[in-house]
């Protein structure tokens, strides 16, 4: 039999942490930023555009989490969630002042 000597372990994940802090801590701030933001472009009646946000927000956060892990690059979710946040802000921000 032949004999490995070079390990040959390739890890699945790179940037763990940055993953890991990506897919809770920013997920979480994403989604609540999102539910307000949600509320200013759905075409439902007034009582629908708030319970559809807050009904959606686990599955935003179980998709957002996930795309932290799956993204092939560890800044990708980073990127992705920052956008979503700034403009979910400033939609939020015109709803209140216009």
């Amino acid at each position: 039999m032949t004999e490995v000597t070079k390990n040959t372990r390739v890890s699945v994940f790179n940037a763990i942490k940055s993953r890991n802090v990506a897919g809770v801590l920013m997920a979480f701030i994403t989604c609540i930023v999102l539910i307000p933001g949600m509320t200013t472009y759905l075409p439902f009646s007034t009582a629908d555009q708030i319970a559809v946000p807050i009904l959606l927000f686990p599955f935003i956060w179980t998709a957002l989490c996930t795309y932290s892990y799956l993204a092939e690059k560890a800044w990708h979710p980073w990127a992705l969630m920052t956008v979503l946040i700034l403009s979910h802000g400033i939609l939020s921000y015109l709803a209140l002042t216009g």
